[in-house]
This record gives C-alpha cells, sequence and structure tokens, in this order.
C-alpha cells in the first residue's frame, strides 16, 4: 500500500467519477472504521498548506476543497459513519478555508445551511431536554466532588442520563457557531441562534470547574 501523500497525488487529480472505485481500492481492507481513519489522513492533506504536494502548479486551493467536499462525500455516503458529528469539525473546517482562501461556488455539502442543518438533525435532545440534563451534570459533579469522590466512584457518581447526548451537543455547537450570521435560511438560523443563547448555560459551570480546578493544584502539590 502506498503512502497517503502519494495516493493524495494521485486521488486529487482523478475525475469525480473515477474517485470512489479509487478510495475503496486503495484504503486499507478489513473495516469501514481502518478506511475512515485512511481517508481522514487525505483530508489532513488537503488542509494544510505547507505540504509539498499543495505547492503543486495545478493543485489549487479550490481544487482541495472540492476534493475534501468528495472525501467527506464518500466517508458519509459510503462508509456510513454512525454518527455524523465525529466527522462535523472537517466540514466546518474546510467551509471556513473555503471563505477564507476566497473559493467561490462552495459544493453544496461545505455550504453553512448544509452543515448546520446537519448539525441540528443529530441533537437528540430538545433545548429544555438539554438544559435539564446539564442542571443534573452539574449538581452531581458537585456532589461527587464534595464527597471527595476519586476515580470510578466519582465517573459514577458524575454521570447523568443524558450525558452522552448532551456532549455531542456542545461539541456540535462549538463546531457550528462559526456559522452564526452566515446561514442563509431564517428558520435554520433563528434555530441555530436559540441554540447558541443556551450554549453557556450547557457546561459544567464555573463552581464545578473551580473546584476540579482546586483539586489539581492539590494533587500536584502532593507530588
Amino acid at each position: 500500500m502506498n503512502s497517503p501523500m502519494v495516493d493524495y497525488r494521485m486521488l486529487i487529480r482523478l475525475e469525480p467519477s473515477q474517485l470512489s472505485e479509487a478510495l475503496w481500492r486503495l484504503s486499507p481492507p478489513l473495516s469501514s472504521g481502518r478506511r475512515a481513519r485512511w481517508v481522514l489522513v487525505l483530508l489532513d492533506i488537503a488542509i494544510t498548506d505547507y505540504y509539498p504536494v499543495n505547492e503543486d502548479p495545478d493543485v489549487n486551493p479550490t481544487m482541495r476543497i472540492w476534493f475534501a467536499s468528495r472525501l467527506l462525500d464518500f466517508i458519509d455516503r459510503e462508509l456510513e459513519v454512525p454518527n455524523w458529528h465525529q466527522i462535523a469539525h472537517w466540514y466546518v473546517a474546510f467551509a471556513r478555508k473555503a471563505i477564507e482562501d476566497g473559493v467561490r461556488d462552495l459544493p453544496q455539502n461545505l455550504q453553512a445551511d448544509y452543515i448546520v442543518g446537519r448539525a441540528l438533525e443529530c441533537f437528540a435532545l430538545t433545548r429544555d431536554q438539554a438544559l435539564q440534563v446539564a442542571e443534573k451534570e452539574r449538581e452531581h459533579h458537585l456532589d461527587a466532588l464534595a464527597a471527595g469522590l476519586e476515580g470510578e466512584e466519582f465517573s459514577r457518581a458524575a454521570h447523568v442520563e443524558g450525558a452522552g447526548e448532551l456532549n455531542a451537543i456542545r461539541l456540535l455547537l462549538s463546531d457550528v457557531r462559526w456559522f452564526q450570521g452566515r446561514v442563509v435560511d431564517t428558520d435554520l438560523a433563528a434555530e441555530l441562534d436559540s441554540w447558541l443563547g443556551i450554549y453557556s448555560d450547557l457546561g459544567l459551570g464555573d463552581a464545578v470547574a473551580q473546584l476540579l480546578a482546586q483539586r489539581i493544584r492539590v494533587a500536584r502539590e502532593d507530588l
């Protein structure tokens, strides 16, 4: 198997109709997970300006953005990644790069409305539910810290139902908040604004952060 850099140099020059077959042929066998990780390496090459391959005369920012769009589509549709939020930051990163590099006529899957819409579809909680889970999470953390629990005992005591879903929402909001003010669809923009309006209330809060920081300081002093 060639190195990802060698594969990238060849793949980025293929016609769109040839790319999917070439990706299946060149990617590591055995599992979709391994193939996805290999494609993510190609994405990392595509977004990094200083790689020599991206300085080739026939490789330009627009070419790299469209190549990345097709790679993301390959991961999403053909490798069927179960949790879109795991690759959401790549969509955001390339959309931002395209705008900053002045690329026009963005691929549909790198446009603000598409990315924000996909992100919001991943939310498994309503705003009210997310706020309720966040409040319980803060309470459980404070109780566990006050009790001096550590390790697995702390993790069990601090855990609340819905924590995984809430964390996915926090991560996605952190990714897509850059698009605030850039979404064209008014309903979608309003929904994003509503979620971002409560974003600061979805975290563990200052009280928990201070207690955790204090615990870390004490642990370091005891070393």
